[in-house]
């Protein structure tokens, strides 16, 4: 009804206003959104033609193939943990461990100089403390189990290509006119081992800018930056408003973007089970025109709307 859509819009005002937790504010931004078609998403009628389209990773290209607390759980079976946690108990060990690290030692070890293998090895031994306080393990345990769960997400059987994510990347695959490119709070090892393990996903892409080697995360403006100069080695003259970046983060891919100066679309991964939310901690940034409609207008739900978005009746990219 009218008065149910004026105080869901109140709702996500106030929440605006007094910038609250993002992913509490994306969940009242929905409860709008959802009230208009979202295939009419229409852009500013003053932006300038997409010469560059930079694709966040984690649940926007990629998801992993069954449940990162099965994967952690499962291999403490096969390697013989006494008394393994639980997948409940390990549910609550990698969401307060993964936070802790990401806070203590951002861009999985980007900032504090050490390898990405090292970041994951103290926060998976962090996620056994957390969902089993009281539990010990010898070194010779632990080396085992954090092997098996290291090898998992490093070889095909940890992640999938989201099918939308597929069918956008092959439709552009022969379009020579758009240059596709990486922003992703992401560890190296997705850019030169997931990607590439992915019938070369890798491929499709002309550039790469990740958290842990930039050393700084969406939604910072310097990994933007970083972002925006890989792609001036291949288009020397682009515009920052010429990218388009697409993420499904309204935090870091939205808002980090869009105050950058790059265009934006917030892809709602919500209701994809495939899907899951990480660093829902951040805070997003202000830019000029940040409002409720902005984000309206600007929300799709698959990469495939992506497609016809980018097309005109010439074949060539504008939005």
């Amino acid at each position: 009804t009218t008065t149910t859509l004026k105080k869901r819009r109140a709702l996500v005002m106030m929440a605006l206003h007094h910038r609250i937790h993002p992913r509490s504010m994306f969940a009242l931004v929905l409860l709008f959104c959802r009230a208009t078609l979202i295939s009419s998403l229409s852009l500013s009628p003053s932006a300038q033609k997409i010469r560059a389209l930079s694709l966040d990773i984690t649940g926007t290209l990629l998801a992993t193939r069954e449940p990162v607390i099965k994967s952690y759980h499962d291999a403490a079976v096969w390697a013989r943990l006494p008394n393994p946690p639980s997948q409940d108990e390990m549910k609550r060990g990698f969401k307060v461990a993964f936070q802790e690290r990401c806070i203590e030692s951002p861009c999985f070890g980007g900032v504090e100089g050490i390898s990405g293998r090292n970041w994951w090895r103290t926060t998976v031994r962090r996620v056994l403390h957390h969902a089993s306080p009281d539990a010990t393990y010898t070194e010779e345990e632990f080396d085992r189990y954090f092997r098996r769960v290291y090898q998992h997400f490093g070889s095909p059987a940890g992640y999938m290509v989201l099918e939308d994510a597929q069918h956008l990347l092959t439709s552009l695959r022969d379009d020579d006119d758009l240059l596709l490119g990486i922003t992703s709070n992401t560890p190296t090892r997705h850019m030169e081992s997931v990607l590439p393990m992915l019938d070369s996903l890798h491929d499709h892409f002309s550039w790469f800018a990740c958290s842990q080697d930039v050393k700084y995360e969406k939604p910072s403006m310097e990994i933007f930056e970083a972002s925006y100069q890989q792609a001036k080695f291949w288009l020397p003259d682009l515009q920052k408003d010429e990218v388009l970046h697409i993420g499904d983060s309204y935090a870091c891919d939205y808002c980090g973007a869009k105050r950058y100066g790059f265009q934006a679309l917030l892809l709602d991964r919500s209701e994809n089970p495939s899907v899951t939310t990480y660093q829902d901690w951040m805070e997003a940034p202000d830019y000029e025109g940040k409002s409720l409609e902005d984000a309206q207008e600007n929300t799709i739900t698959s990469l495939s709307e992506v497609v016809a978005l980018l097309q005109d009746v010439s074949g060539r990219v504008k939005i």
